[in-house]
């Protein structure tokens, strides 16, 4: 493959995605490799590295797909390939040991192979805590909202807020002698205009509460630095989870704060399959929070799970880099492939769900280069999404 020239285009539909390549790139640069950024799922490049749920390696010469999210599709495993197939990848790379076996034991299947094999890197995200700015930057940003340091710290991050989330851990930890920080998650207001809307209006309720231990911090941040500051992370079924363990930081997951991803179905419950997060009920949460803060034996169990299932903590980028140089220009610094095992026909559960995502991503395509590009199609195209949610509606109201 030495005709694919040094140039990674970075495909980031969003910051998070940015901030899970961002070392990459980094390591790229020191070995000669030009790099770029872009939003465009279309690009066409040399070297495309991919993060998104959705994607479109065909223009790329050469395609690398990552997880953007350590859950990533949590509610398919243990095969979520059956949703974003990597056969039409030539490299995948997973973050832990769970992830490789969960991705070995679905290798018999022809959607989840990339060309040239898939490759247990680390999670690149977490490259973040090593490097030399990092402590600048968590010192920053305890400076900028005058965060007392001598007490101990909740952090509030959840995968999405709803019904009130906030309020009662805000009002679970007011009398408490903690530091509570908010961190959301950064959602386009374009893609989740009701979310964005909605985790505003929870911020100015909180904001009313006049507690002076409660800080809201820019969502743009990135979630290590505001893990890093925290003693304690809180949240329902969010990834940020396990990037607190990542960090030896115990981790509590509510298990009866609901999540409404399922829209317009009515809102669900979280699904946390993490053995190390201390699961409870809201109604606990005060009475945990004292009781972990207190007791340091609660970063045993955290601290076990890291160490025996996520490798490469903070050197994950030069594993990705030296995994490329090896598979486009035999750099003799290899690293293993992930054993697959023997392909067996593929059941038609499996085959109808990825030609479901297949007329899905055209969709996508002809939306965003045609639709979107002609006022009278986009307005067509809504009438018929309008019409079809309605039709919907009034099919389920029927059989209810």
């Amino acid at each position: 493959m030495t005709n694919i020239r040094k140039e990674i285009t970075f495909i980031c539909t969003d910051n998070v995605e940015r901030q899970c390549c961002e070392p990459v790139a980094l390591e790229a640069e020191k070995r000669g490799y030009k790099t770029k950024f872009t939003g465009n799922q279309f690009e066409k490049c040399e070297i495309g590295f991919y993060l998104s749920h959705v994607n479109y390696p065909k223009f790329s010469k050469f395609s690398i797909v990552s997880l953007h999210d350590l859950g990533q599709q949590h509610g398919e495993w243990p095969i979520m390939w059956k949703n974003e197939f990597w056969s039409q990848f030539d490299v995948g790379l997973l973050p832990s040991k769970e992830w490789a076996e969960m991705w070995h034991n679905a290798s018999c299947y022809n959607f989840v192979r990339p060309r040239s094999g898939c490759y247990l890197s680390g999670w690149i995200k977490a490259d973040r805590t090593i490097m030399q700015d990092f402590k600048v930057e968590n010192e920053k940003i305890i400076k900028e909202y005058g965060i007392d340091t001598t007490k101990k710290t909740i952090l509030y991050a959840p995968a999405w807020e709803w019904d009130g989330h906030q309020l009662e851990i805000a009002n679970a930890v007011k009398d408490l002698n903690v530091n509570l920080i908010i961190k959301q998650f950064p959602f386009d207001s374009g893609v989740y205009p009701w979310e964005v809307k909605l985790i505003e209006e929870t911020h100015e309720k909180t904001r009313t509460l006049g507690l002076d231990n409660v800080f809201i911090l820019d969502p743009k941040i990135n979630i290590f630095n505001v893990i890093q500051i925290a003693d304690v992370l809180v949240s329902e079924e969010s990834s940020t989870l396990s990037e607190a363990m990542l960090l030896e930081k115990p981790v509590i997951a509510v298990e009866d704060w609901l999540v409404p991803d399922s829209y317009p179905n009515p809102a669900r419950r979280p699904e946390c399959f993490y053995d190390f997060a201390i699961k409870i009920e809201k109604k606990d949460l005060r009475n945990t929070i004292k009781t972990i803060i207190s007791d340091e034996s609660y970063k045993e169990k955290v601290v076990a799970y890291r160490n025996e299932n996520f490798p490469n903590i903070g050197n994950a980028a030069k594993i990705v880099m030296d995994i490329l140089d090896n598979v486009l220009y035999e750099a003799n610094n290899a690293v293993p492939r992930i054993e697959e095992l023997p392909l067996v026909p593929t059941p038609n559960e499996y085959k109808k769900t990825v030609a479901r995502r297949k007329i899905l991503m055209k969709h996508i395509y002809v939306k965003k280069n045609f639709v979107d590009k002609n006022q009278l199609l986009l307005g067509l195209w809504n009438f018929l999404r309008c019409f079809k949610n309605n039709l919907k509606k009034k099919l389920r109201e029927g059989v209810n």
